[in-house]
């Protein structure tokens, strides 16, 4: 494309279009249909290579159309087949985005979001084959009022090169779809976890019209893991995620106090029932505690405590999660030994189950673990989806 230079009658000046000079009398530059057309056409390729619907009345879809190719790429060198790409993930601290909820009085209330934290979420290049990771920054946004006593999930996908937010309705065992995508408004479907085209960034739970929603966010990194040290005495938090099927605790103690038994354990509290039973190398019997099911002396899933000062302790726990019931079932396996010890009488094996509840706060703020007189106790934390 270039200036109609071989069209005489155009009255271009040093090759570029001028205006009409009344006080001179020179005449202004006449643009020709044949160019008019053209430059019309040029812009139009742009904006439909970007597979966006060419608007008379939109001024900036250009802009959009640029960033979308340039995002897509004039090849398929950057590409990757859709199994390859990255799981989405949100540039917090704790990869989830924050979500707000808002009561509305006629319906179940509303969500919505700030703007300005980035995403990295994967765009199709070749439908259903070939995709490439992008970033955007979130826009604010808030979904339309949702209906009472229903199960959502905001989710979000490229859609013609931009970022864009999007509610569904579904349950939290959804399977992912073959196209990797949600619905838009989809009445059903859209608990599925999140995939390298389509982000699953909350479970929203509506009440009664008036009520404010509950919102559990979920967790978008690569590995679902976390690692920490304790010392002294205080409580950690493990983070919990709606589309954690499974989980797995370690639980160590390699250097254990000189002067006190260090013990880790969950709170009492929202224990459904629970069992322990310590088992001793010399000793023929087992001590158990089965009156931890009688919910008149609930007793929590025990991590572990060393009985004797200067014990080494290993515990590893597994849970495996009910998220519509808001309820999990935890198995402990922990083994004990006094170093340099000649005989087993400080040995033991614990083991350890319980059932626990699941309050809204265990998603947002994490299941509470008590630890008392640590030192440099180590504890890894997995979330298996």
């Amino acid at each position: 494309m270039d200036y109609p230079k071989s069209v005489p009658s155009a009255g271009l000046v040093n090759g570029k279009f001028v205006d009409e000079n009344p006080l001179m009398g020179t005449p202004g530059s006449l643009i020709p249909a044949d160019w008019g057309n053209g430059v019309t056409e040029e812009i139009l390729s742009v904006i439909k290579a970007a597979d966006l619907t060419p608007d008379e009345k939109k001024y900036d879809q250009l802009l959009q159309a640029i960033q979308s190719v340039t995002a897509k790429g004039w090849n398929l060198d950057m590409a990757l087949p859709l199994a390859a790409l990255p799981l989405p993930t949100v540039a917090t601290p704790d990869s989830r985005l924050p979500v707000s909820p808002a009561a509305a009085s006629s319906s179940g209330g509303r969500v919505s979001i700030a703007a300005g934290t980035f995403i990295s979420l994967g765009q199709e290049v070749v439908s259903g084959q070939l995709g490439r990771s992008r970033t955007f920054v979130t826009m604010a946004w808030s979904s339309a009022d949702l209906l009472p006593s229903s199960q959502y999930f905001l989710r979000a996908q490229v859609i013609a090169g931009s970022l864009t937010l999007y509610m569904q309705r579904g349950g939290i065992h959804d399977v992912a779809p073959d196209s990797l995508k949600g619905t838009i408004n989809g009445a059903a479907g859209g608990g599925f976890q999140s995939t390298p085209l389509d982000m699953c960034l909350a479970w929203v739970i509506t009440g009664a019209p008036g009520s404010v929603p509950t919102v559990r966010t979920i967790y978008n990194r690569a590995r679902l893991t976390w690692t920490q040290t304790v010392n002294g005495t205080g409580a950690i938090f493990l983070p919990l995620d709606p589309h954690a099927r499974a989980a797995r605790l370690v639980a160590g103690n390699p250097t254990p106090s000189s002067t006190s038994v260090t013990s880790v354990a969950f709170p009492s509290t929202g224990w459904a029932g629970g069992n322990y039973c310590y088992l001793s190398p010399i000793v023929a019997s087992s001590s158990n505690n089965a009156a931890g099911w009688n919910p008149a002396t609930i007793s929590p899933c025990v991590l572990f405590t060393n009985n004797i000062v200067g014990d080494v302790t290993v515990s590893t726990l597994v849970a495996s999660f009910d998220h519509a019931n808001l309820r999990s079932l935890w198995q402990c396996y922990q083994a004990e030994h006094n170093l340099g010890q000649l005989n087993a009488e400080s040995d033991e094996l614990l083991l350890s189950m319980g059932i626990k509840s699941h309050p809204v706060t265990d998603y947002s703020v994490g299941i509470a673990v008590n630890f008392a007189e640590a030192v440099n106790v180590q504890l890894s934390w997995e979330l298996i989806r």
